[in-house]
């Protein structure tokens, strides 16, 4: 964790600010390119590449102290395993603390059950140029595309704030085109893989968190993203509630979501969802069980299979081995929720929390890998604008559509 992110820190469990106390510490030699860009961009200062290994952040209001391990800042209000592993390796230092305790809150609904799946599909991931079926290069156009030019101008040298980071692919490249600070937050272990995969990068900063208690200053984000995540919450409709007010006046939020065209089209692409619909929540709440693993194991080669089919319709589309199929089963069938919102229900929310420019983002500015799975799905993006003059209480949702 870079030091200087602690000041843009907030308690998930009182919102209060946080101290920082270093246990173990590096400072990282930093590009001559990138000392420049912080220097224009006004941020460079003599602790710029101090990099926090190991240390405590502490809430003096409610008595809590979060760990950071591995560099990883982990602020979710409850404790999970890396919290032992912190405490084992720090018994001594831990001591002084009197009165301090780690979080000791109830997950949401599903949280546990999404924290355990994705990190355990998240964890051996190898960055070998391929996301999905989709090389990084149509990853980053998709991107791109998805946040339109009006929010690259608006982050450009700001902050762009990922919910659902992962492996922090998609925070990186907002980071290096709009030249601005990238932070990437992630309830699953992922985001210690993109911890220690970006480490040397001095505009990029993870944090393991919750997208219902994010542990970040209110307004904080220029450019707000979000892709494939929150409809694996409790509600989508609070998640979305909860993650828009991190975002600027004038900044934009994008939200990609599945959409109710995944239920239907081709009678075995119907089968395949009410298949999914079935089996995910047996899988999600048996996980370790021989009879969950068998399933993933099949289902594995079925998504080898498809994919072969897309490969043949499109050559674009890249080729799934089966730790690639594995992946992408476990991504389907292990959530608890899978919830499905169309372009209405959504730009709704969006105006809600005073977002104007509401747009459902085209699906064929997509690469063409990704089209088909865009065009059944619903990705929205609009302006904040939360002054009361400038807020629209429409009720019409036609649909923009973005070209």
């Amino acid at each position: 964790m870079w030091s200087r992110l602690t000041g843009r820190l907030s308690c998930p469990v009182c919102s209060s600010g946080l101290g920082l106390d270093v246990f173990e510490e590096d400072h990282v030699d930093i590009s001559a390119d990138d000392q420049a860009m912080a220097v224009e961009r006004g941020i460079f200062g003599a602790d710029f590449n101090r990099y926090v290994e190991s240390g405590l952040l502490l809430c003096s209001t409610c008595k809590t102290y979060f760990p950071i391990m591995h560099g990883l800042p982990v602020l979710i209000p409850y404790t999970t395993p890396i919290h032992n592993e912190f405490r084992a390796a720090f018994e001594d230092s831990l001591a002084k603390y009197d009165g301090y305790l780690f979080p000791h809150s109830e997950p949401v609904s599903g949280e546990q059950f999404v924290m355990n799946s994705f990190s355990t599909e998240w964890l051996a991931y190898e960055y070998d140029g391929v996301i999905w079926d989709l090389s990084y290069e149509d990853h980053e156009k998709r991107l791109l595309s998805e946040l339109g030019p009006d929010a690259l101008a608006a982050g450009r040298h700001g902050t762009f704030l990922e919910i659902g980071c992962g492996i922090g692919l998609s925070t990186f490249f907002a980071s290096k085109t709009m030249e601005c600070d990238g932070i990437g937050i992630d309830l699953s272990l992922a985001v210690l893989v993109a911890t220690k995969h970006f480490r040397n990068n001095p505009f990029l900063h993870f944090i393991q968190a919750s997208a219902f208690s994010i542990p970040l200053k209110k307004e904080i984000a220029n450019v707000i993203y979000t892709h494939g995540v929150l409809h694996h919450t409790y509600s989508t409709e609070k998640a979305v509630k909860a993650v828009g007010p991190y975002c600027r006046d004038n900044g934009w939020m994008y939200v990609w979501l599945y959409g109710s065209g995944s239920k239907g089209g081709s009678i075995a692409r119907r089968v395949a969802f009410h298949l999914e619909e079935g089996m995910r929540p047996l899988i999600a709440r048996n996980l370790s069980s021989p009879v969950s693993r068998a399933a993933l194991g099949a289902l594995s080669f079925v998504y080898l299979i498809v994919n072969k089919l897309h490969r043949v319709k499109d050559p674009t589309v890249e080729k799934y081995d089966y730790g690639k199929a594995l992946h992408a089963a476990r991504d389907r069938f292990t959530p608890l929720y899978a919830h499905r919102h169309d372009y209405p229900e959504v730009s709704q929310w969006f105006r809600d929390l005073g977002f104007v420019d509401v747009v459902e983002v085209d699906w064929r500015t997509m690469p063409t890998a990704n089209q088909d799975n865009y065009r059944r799905n619903t990705g929205v993006r609009g302006r904040r604008q939360h002054t009361a003059k400038d807020v629209i209480e429409s009720k019409d949702s036609s649909r923009p559509v973005l070209y």
